[in-house]
């Protein structure tokens, strides 16, 4: 029978199991630290893009106690319950430099029939709003008929189009964009059909805040408005109020974020060295154990070139089948995993299109590859020029 290259190198990878499983285990976790790392970083910075591109508001005041550094609607969906009287957003529209400004109203639902678990509510005046229309909008260009409702990209209706709080219906017109956090699982409203949800839940027992309270207000400035002025007439004349800015709003989790980059960042530089260093090492170790081996192929008429392509073709197939199975299960379990990924980190995480995830991919599978085919092109050369007289006379 004569020996291929292909059936040389499929024979040599079988005959040294535990090396070759070996080293396509750590090529395979490579490719996963690749794969991961890289749809990890392009996925928050899609979530912090969508974020930014809705956050249209320059101010958010919300009541003390709300915790916004960690848990703000805005940056994460987590929602507040703490209220404050409606006479805040009259007193915030009288003040010099205010261009606009408009109310929102949180609550939680105990559950619903769409849902596994309890549904935020995000309520919020059409007539005023500038923040979540405008994403809306993107989905959803009607009126907001009272009775109807939007959900996030999370939710999913029946066909029936009909979603229930509190044993009453309300008409689900829309399903938003994705956004990357929280409230992809959120459900909005006009303020006239939280009304009428406010109504079905006092029916029913529960007590949610009134008319005449307000969960947020977010505020647009002028260009050269005094943000210190707004702090200190509302300041005078309510307690218990945070007024925070957008940009403070944003450092934190730029922060948060940045930092997280860059560990993921050098966890894939560490694994990427060692991978390469590994099977480098331990081609070295076989080339040597193997002289003999190779100086026989010479004799019985294998040429330089084949012995070559011997050593790079052991190398693409531990390599690949490695780097092909890595990719594969790590792809699983990041999208299984990734809104549990977002919910602990506590950052905007969003899925970027499905070509840079195609690209990233394709990188987490050639490159482990690449690098297995560099690292042993010097042992294949060494062993293309091997002297057949040596090799023989040696003890193996």
């Amino acid at each position: 029978m004569k020996l291929t290259t292909r059936k040389i190198v499929i024979r040599n990878f079988w005959g040294k199991p535990f090396r070759s499983i070996g080293l396509a285990i750590l090529i395979a976790v490579t490719s996963a630290v690749l794969l991961v790392g890289g749809l990890f970083t392009l996925s928050v910075d899609s979530g912090l893009d969508q974020l930014s591109s809705r956050m249209g508001a320059d101010v958010l005041i919300v009541p003390r106690g709300s915790d916004i550094k960690s848990q703000s609607v805005l940056l994460q969906g987590d929602l507040s319950h703490n209220v404050m009287p409606r006479d805040v957003l009259d007193a915030v529209r009288e003040i010099p430099g205010v261009k606009e400004a408009s109310p929102q109203f949180y609550f939680t639902t105990l559950g619903a029939a769409c849902c596994d678990k309890k549904v935020n509510i995000i309520g919020f005046d059409s007539k005023t709003d500038f923040t979540i229309k405008p994403w809306i909008r993107r989905t959803y260009q009607k009126d907001f008929p009272v009775g109807s409702v939007i959900v996030g990209s999370d939710i999913h209706v029946d066909e029936s189009g009909k979603i229930k709080f509190f044993d009453r219906e309300f008409t689900v017109v829309a399903s938003l964009e994705p956004l990357g956090n929280k409230l992809d699982q959120a459900v909005f409203a006009d303020a006239e059909t939280v009304t009428l949800i406010r109504e079905a839940a006092e029916a029913k027992g529960f007590h949610y805040n009134s008319e005449s309270e307000v969960s947020a207000v977010l505020v647009n400035l002028e260009k050269d408005a005094d943000l210190e002025l707004l702090k200190r007439t509302l300041r005078t004349s309510f307690d218990d109020l945070q007024i925070i800015a957008r940009k403070d709003l944003f450092s934190s989790v730029a922060a948060t974020a940045n930092f997280l980059k860059k560990a993921v960042i050098a966890i894939i530089s560490f694994f990427f060295l060692v991978a390469v260093a590994s099977v480098y090492i331990a081609f070295s170790i076989s080339a040597n154990e193997r002289k003999k081996e190779f100086a026989t192929l010479r004799v019985v008429g294998a040429t330089r070139k084949k012995l070559k392509q011997i050593v790079l073709g052991e190398s693409l197939l531990v390599s690949g089948s490695g780097a092909f199975v890595g990719t594969f299960f790590s792809a699983l379990v990041f999208y299984g995993f990734r809104i549990l990924i977002a919910d602990i980190l506590e950052i905007p995480f969003l899925l970027p299109g499905a070509s840079l995830v195609a690209s990233i991919v394709f990188a987490a599978i050639l490159l482990p590859i690449a690098a297995g085919i560099v690292s042993t092109y010097q042992v294949a050369r060494r062993v293309g020029n091997l002297d057949v007289y040596s090799a023989l006379k040696e003890d193996v």
